[in-house]
């Protein structure tokens, strides 16, 4: 039995088919809607197009390679566009399956269902999902698939480029504003859960990977096999955004572990994990290389079961 999953995400579209125990299949697009969606307030033309276009060949990949059940998502760049629920519903009608647009909640719930037994070592976690469109935070025990407090916040990499770069230099002043209102943005989430911090921290999402495998080359000059539990602290962010600031971007592509597609955004995602750290009082965290695709999956392969 397999299933196929298309995520419409803010970053990249992807398609994972798995057979419940591997992905056998997996496909990734970036199209970089959310920082479209940031400057225009809408999808455009030209993003309608290519998403649709993108759609349609991934979801022509999953028919031909064979798959059981099909889910098709959405995440913050189509709940953030003016036009998301439209260009949803045009990308459903042309690859035939309905796109479902998640919520917030449930975005953050799928992934803290993947990652909370991942560590079983602890009680009780924080876990920060940061993608393009959004910064996803739960808090909550290790045993449980639901956390007891998530929020999300619209911080994502993507979402926040188009204000915060200018050629993909993230400027000390700018930084500093930007430093003030993640802390704004993330107190009153944080202060509801403020007695049980500070508290083993779990990051995911592909900006934390990314930059955990700049981290890893900068240590041992060798590219790591995985970045799953990877340990990243303050320290490790601020020599990489010092580094990066000094860096024009065509010198950063030839980095060790820069993959050019994130090369631009870097700085700004390192200061935004930096932050987010000191927000929850926590010099380090851990990288898992589980997220929502996986928490989708295992809810997926549970109802299968189920039935």
């Amino acid at each position: 039995m397999q299933t196929a999953l298309i995520e419409l995400s803010s970053n990249s579209f992807r398609l994972t088919v798995s057979d419940g125990i591997h992905n056998v299949l997996q496909r990734n697009h970036h199209l970089g809607l959310a920082a479209s969606v940031s400057v225009n307030g809408a999808f455009t033309r030209s993003d309608i197009d290519e998403a649709t276009f993108v759609a349609k060949e991934l979801a022509y990949v999953a028919e031909n390679f064979g798959y059981d059940q099909i889910m098709v998502v959405a995440t913050e760049a189509f709940r953030l566009a003016s036009n998301g629920e439209n260009v949803a519903e045009r990308i459903s009608l042309s690859i035939g399956h309905e796109v479902r647009i998640l919520s917030e909640v449930e975005e953050t719930s799928l992934a803290w269902e993947a990652v909370s037994s991942e560590f079983p070592v602890h009680s009780n976690i924080a876990m920060a999902d940061l993608g393009g469109g959004s910064l996803g935070l739960a808090f909550g025990p290790t045993n449980s698939n639901k956390p007891q407090q998530q929020s999300s916040h619209r911080l994502g990499v993507s979402l926040l480029s188009p204000r915060t770069l200018k050629n993909g230099i993230l400027s000390s002043d700018t930084r500093i504003r930007l430093e003030h209102h993640i802390a704004s943005e993330l107190r009153p989430a944080i202060q509801k859960s403020k007695s049980q911090l500070p508290l083993p921290t779990i990051l995911v999402g592909g900006a934390a990977r990314g930059i955990a495998q700049l981290i890893y080359v900068s240590r041992r000059a060798e590219l790591p096999d995985t970045a799953h539990g990877f340990v990243i602290d303050c320290s490790d962010l601020g020599h990489l955004i010092n580094r990066l600031s000094k860096f024009p971007l065509a010198s950063r592509l030839a980095m060790p572990g820069m993959k050019e597609r994130r090369a631009e955004a870097m700085p700004l995602a390192a200061t935004i994990l930096r932050q987010l750290l000191r927000s929850l009082e926590v010099h380090e965290a851990v990288v898992s290389t589980s997220g929502l695709r996986e928490g989708i999956l295992q809810r997926l392969t549970a109802v299968r079961k189920a039935a």
